[in-house]
């Protein structure tokens, strides 16, 4: 059985084969949202961020929102599987809550698998990071999506979704992006209807720009008040962001995507939208598990945020599942290294539709 799939867009998959597959042909790294689905990827995460991508001789601009910046901000460390360890730890082994938790409970959990992510020094490695050029997604809020959790804001909120069926540029009108990026310049996008404000991220800022980009409405507090953003609460960047469909600039490298599906949606909502197509993956390269591998699992699918309601009560088998895809997840990374061993042979790679 397989554990990874390995699928490119037209114009990734024609460079592959014209110049091989080796680091530096990687412009660009994304990292998804997707809350605990993260799981299924921790070990590829490791093969990845503390070995194969270190080889490259040029920086690699990575851009992430959610738990894919959390993920991100792991590989910005110095020692990144030590990060990833201790998230690990703290994400799978020793998040827990008792019935009737909510959004106070919830966010200081959080806050404390974010503290363990950082260790004593995360906060000033990343930024100052020699090659990889972290760039975190947020949303602002706009027309009243405030963090209030009133009943303004739900219809706030509500107006959002609506609109998104009309158009992501109707969308735009509801949520701004935010970018908080290390190095001289952020990642460079194209005009796609959400204005955008850049930030330069600092040690004095990783914390709040983690936090805001990781607030799921309702859920996980946000961020009220960025300084150096305009006015406005900040939330999780998935709900503009959600697959890093993203319509990069330059430079006209190729956007390596460790994902936990072979389905990318461009922002949370279009999730629920199925005539809304992904449309920048033309130098997209995806590195995903197998249909077969899902299936081996507990429940035969992935892990996700709604486990802690269907295992309530039963944290023990929730555990045994989570690691279970931590197993999984150790498998495609050794798919990943059989291939690399065996001269990362283009056959190998399928057409990303």
């Amino acid at each position: 059985m397989r554990a990874l799939q390995i699928l490119a867009g037209p114009e990734a998959l024609t460079r592959i084969r014209a110049e091989g597959w080796q680091p530096d042909l990687f412009s660009h790294l994304g990292a998804a949202a997707g809350g605990a689905k993260w799981i299924m990827l921790a070990g590829l995460d490791k093969l990845l961020f503390g070995g194969w991508l270190a080889r490259r001789s040029t920086p690699l601009i990575a851009v992430g929102a959610s738990i894919g910046a959390w993920r991100l901000a792991c590989a910005a460390q110095r020692d990144p599987l030590a990060a990833l360890n201790r998230f690990t730890r703290a994400y799978v082994d020793e998040q827990f809550y008792q019935r009737g938790d909510g959004r106070i409970e919830v966010s200081r959990e959080a806050q404390r698998i974010l503290a363990a992510l950082l260790g004593e020094t995360g906060a000033d490695e990343i930024p100052q990071h020699p090659w990889l050029r972290l760039n975190i997604v947020a949303a602002r809020g706009l027309a009243g999506i405030d963090g209030s959790g009133s009943r303004r804001e739900k219809l706030a909120l509500a107006r959002a979704a609506f609109a998104n069926t009309r158009s992501r540029q109707a969308l735009g009108r509801h949520l701004a992006r935010t970018v908080i990026h290390a190095g001289d310049t952020p990642v460079a996008l194209q005009d796609d209807g959400f204005a955008t404000h850049v930030l330069r991220l600092t040690a004095d800022n990783v914390a709040a720009a983690l936090t805001a980009t990781a607030a799921i409405p309702g859920i996980i507090d946000g961020i009220a008040s960025f300084p150096g953003a305009p006015a406005g609460y900040h939330l999780d960047g998935g709900l503009i962001d959600y697959h890093m469909d993203l319509p990069l600039a330059e430079p006209a490298g190729l956007m390596l995507l460790p994902h936990f599906s072979d389905r990318i949606t461009t922002g949370w909502l279009d999730q629920f939208l199925p005539w809304r197509r992904p449309r920048h993956l033309a130098r997209t390269v995806v590195l995903a598990p197998t249909a077969e591998l899902v299936a081996s699992l507990p429940a035969r699918r992935i892990p996700n945020r709604k486990d802690f309601m269907r295992y309530a009560g039963r944290d023990a088998e929730r555990v045994a599942h989570w690691h279970a895809a931590l197993a999984a997840s150790e498998a495609m990374a050794g798919d990943y290294a059989d291939w690399l061993a065996a001269g990362a042979p283009a056959t190998r790679i399928a057409p990303l539709r």
